[in-house]
């Protein structure tokens, strides 16, 4: 991969990552920031195509074995989730001893503790039933990512009879809701196969990233996207709506971005042949960065949950901003030190596993 097509990627991530967190800490906040949120959901469209971008290079490209693909994924995801399990549900538990109203809304959402719990290791939060988990309410997105994971995994490494059978399996366990965005994470396959194809020109390379760019903030806008969520619900009719869990019901206006966040990244894959290095301070600083996304994304809500626990916007306003806009991401960023990056010591782990029941298989 071009390097610095590389680098745009990661700036990428973290910019989606950023929305993320910039989006839900004004609700716990007192509302301060207010005007720089509300885009959470869209980001999550944006790591869907990522994700199927970057999964469909090192499959492609560097030609990942079934098992190097399944220990990368693993670690990948455990190395980051473990952690997030564990922190959200010691935060919940104890921020609700401390002050139970701060969490008295989301109580009335939740599951039982047991499958809560369950659904979240395994990654089911989302298979036909919502579960929230805890405080921790952007987990919702990991319930369809790994699934894509698996599903194309069996795609890749399995064939015939075993091959439909696997996929059918894997698509009755994901549910309509996240089958109806499997095609947002494929977009993300097929700009990189588009990319690695067609050769653009400069000029046209330009003309579309900015037209993507274009694209991509007109459909931020809240208004134009429910204009054509309406327009989609009143023609598709309320029965098939009934089936789809939040956030699944924005599908329409999720999947026109998409387009745009495709033609972003195809148009930057072409851009990036005729950029020069990138500042290795700039480089540095974005590599940094982008490395602690995956714990930025998974770790801040429990922490803004518990902050407005102990610290309550109107009893505190002052330690409430200080905590949840700056030593919220301190503290992440701390953290990821020992969780998103350290991923070697679940590798080596998971690989340990894998190749033992494959040799067992094959015995």
């Amino acid at each position: 991969m071009n390097k610095q097509f590389s680098i745009y990627l990661d700036f990428l991530r973290f910019i989606a990552a950023c929305l993320v967190f910039v989006s839900h800490v004004p609700s716990f906040s007192g509302g301060w920031g207010w005007q720089i949120a509300g885009f959470g959901h869209e980001a999550v469209v944006i790591f869907f195509v990522l994700s199927g971008f970057v999964i469909s290079y090192v499959v492609f490209d560097r030609k990942e074995s079934a098992l190097k693909y399944s220990v990368s994924r693993l670690s990948r995801i455990y190395s980051v989730a473990i952690p997030a399990i564990i922190l959200t549900a010691v935060l919940y538990y104890l921020g609700s001893a401390i002050n139970e109203s701060a969490f008295a809304e989301l109580n009335l959402k939740l599951n039982s503790p047991i499958w809560t719990i369950t659904s979240a290791l395994f990654f089911l939060n989302q298979s036909w039933i919502a579960t929230p988990f805890f405080s921790n309410l952007p987990y919702w997105s990991l319930g369809y990512e790994v699934l894509y994971y698996v599903f194309f995994g069996f795609l890749i490494y399995t064939q015939g009879s075993v091959r439909i059978i696997l996929l059918i399996v894997i698509s009755c366990i994901m549910g309509p809701s996240i089958l109806l965005y499997l095609p947002i994470w494929f977009a993300g396959v097929f700009c990189f196969k588009a990319s690695k194809r067609y050769h653009l020109e400069l000029k046209l390379s330009l003309i579309l990233f900015v037209l993507s760019i274009v694209g991509i903030i007109f459909f931020f806008n809240p208004n134009v996207q429910s204009i054509i969520n309406t327009a989609t619900y009143h023609f598709i009719g309320d029965h098939f709506y009934q089936l789809l869990l939040e956030p699944a019901e924005r599908f329409a206006a999720d999947y026109v971005l998409c387009v745009f966040v495709c033609l972003n990244i195809f148009s930057a894959y072409n851009l990036a042949k005729y950029v020069v290095d990138c500042n290795q301070k700039i480089e540095f600083s974005i590599r940094t960065l982008s490395a602690h996304t995956f714990s930025l994304y998974l770790f801040h809500m429990p922490m803004l949950f518990f902050i407005s626990a102990i610290f309550p916007y109107e009893l505190n306003p002052v330690l409430n901003l200080i905590f949840a806009w700056i030593v919220t991401p301190a503290l992440i960023f701390i953290l990821s030190n020992y969780t998103e990056n350290k991923k070697g010591n679940y590798k080596t782990f998971f690989y340990s596993i894998l190749n033992k029941f494959a040799n067992l298989k094959l015995k």
